[in-house]
């Protein structure tokens, strides 16, 4: 257990609430407790009514080393939510010689104690941040540790294939095969085949961790401001019968197939003189390029017309969508938000495309922390296979395993560098 000085922070959000939670952690966390309410201190892990000297009444548990979210000694104190009472428990802490923790800091101490590792972490600030089901379900995989599990694995075997031909090479002499050239590359290529297969989650576990973005383009009075309003269910957009009337784009972010999805509207696409159409056009066009759905709107009462499909062809991920089906109707996707026609059906399509598209599995990688790392692995497992099919010497092999092997501690944190704990959990709220 690392011995570091003792932290106090509140582990609720600020302002006014039923209840307010505030962290003591380190050596002087139980006699900061006992002269915050001058009596005996409490049993380990049984919550304990406690009267805090002239501040307030509150539910104490503390918890020792090593057994605890940090594996420090651990106070917890319940109040009643109002702000200054928190600000003055903070206070009398620091007077009794805690200091007001950074950032991050107490899961950061729990990795450094070997109660979590970096995936698990950086889990922790994913699951407190999810804004829907299917990003607390992949962020709650990761704090479980099935992530880590399948790069500890890997690790496992390649220390393994490490040691073995490095005792071939103490022995050497005596003529002694630990592991043969076959045995070790058939590891390599395993090991390979399983980095892989993690490498390919990165893009849905990024797309579920941050969201997806979804474009509305079409040509003017297309109903582009009409079905935006339609999915959020509030009047958003202006929606006029003047053509050009959405001139810069305007966003909303609803739920679709599990996933946070930024719709946004745009303005119709049309050869314009006016100088701020033209700009809200140039914008239209770029956001539609970076997008991962576009929803390319049809005026059904027109039909698909020359510059329809000249737009069209330059786009991807589109889905395109025939409006004003109370006036036509049309093959394919076709809908009328003044009579609802076909909204449930284009729901259920996005629905499955984003399921289907960019839902990601448990255990995924979800940032670019984690994906360079196993890239880096990767590469060096790639090295590693061509030096045993050049035949070169077992140390040349040896060298890229051990960089395969340190890229996956990197990875959870069996390898660690200040700089990269620095750039996790600066980003953490504090107590946490």
């Amino acid at each position: 257990m690392i011995t570091l000085d003792t932290i106090v922070a509140p582990a609720t959000p600020p302002g006014r609430s039923a209840l307010a939670i505030v962290r003591i952690d380190g050596p002087l966390s139980n006699s900061i407790l006992t002269s915050l309410s001058q009596a005996a201190l409490p049993a380990v892990r049984t919550a304990a009514l406690t009267q805090l000297t002239d501040i307030d009444e509150c539910i104490a548990i503390r918890y020792e080393a090593p057994h605890s979210f940090t594996g420090n000694d651990l106070v917890e104190l319940t109040l009643h939510g109002n702000p200054l009472l928190v600000e003055r428990v903070i206070e009398e802490c620091v007077s009794l010689g805690a200091r007001m923790a950074e950032p991050g800091e107490f899961t950061e101490r729990a990795v450094l104690n070997g109660k979590l590792d970096l995936v698990q972490a950086e889990s922790i600030a994913d699951l407190i941040n999810a804004r829907t089901t299917l990003q607390a379900k992949l962020s709650l995989s990761n704090l479980e540790g099935m992530l880590s599990r399948k790069a500890s694995a890997i690790r496992r075997t390649l220390l393994e294939v490490i040691s073995r031909l490095e005792a071939a090479l103490d022995f050497s002499e005596e003529g002694y095969e630990f592991i043969t050239r076959d045995e070790a590359r058939t590891r390599i290529e395993e090991a390979l085949r399983d980095i892989a297969a993690m490498s390919e989650t990165y893009r849905r576990g990024r797309a579920t961790r941050a969201g997806l973005s979804a474009v509305i383009l079409g040509r003017p009075n297309a109903g582009k401001s009409t079905l935006l309003n339609r999915l959020v269910g509030s009047d958003r957009a202006i929606v006029t019968p003047i053509p050009g009337t959405t001139r810069d784009i305007v966003r909303e972010t609803i739920e679709i197939g599990g996933l946070p999805v930024t719709l946004s509207d745009t303005a119709g696409l049309r050869e314009s003189t006016d100088a701020v159409e033209g700009i809200g056009i140039a914008r239209a066009r770029q956001a539609a390029q970076s997008a991962d759905i576009v929803l390319y709107l049809v005026d059904g009462a027109v039909g698909l017309t020359e510059e329809d499909r000249a737009e069209l062809a330059a786009l991807e991920n589109v889905e395109l969508v025939y409006t004003k089906a109370d006036l036509a109707r049309h093959e394919g996707l076709s809908i009328s938000a003044v009579s609802d026609h076909g909204i449930e059906e284009l729901l259920a399509r996005m629905d499955e495309l984003v399921r289907d598209r960019y839902a990601a599995p448990e255990g995924a990688l979800v940032n670019e922390r984690q994906r360079a790392a196993v890239v880096d692995c990767e590469a060096a497992l790639q090295t590693a296979r061509e030096a045993i099919d050049a035949d070169l010497d077992e140390q040349m092999i040896v060298v890229d395993l051990y960089r395969a092997a340190n890229a996956l501690g990197l990875l959870t944190g069996a390898v660690t560098r200040d700089d990269v704990l620095s750039e996790i959990f600066g980003k953490f709220c504090i107590g946490k």
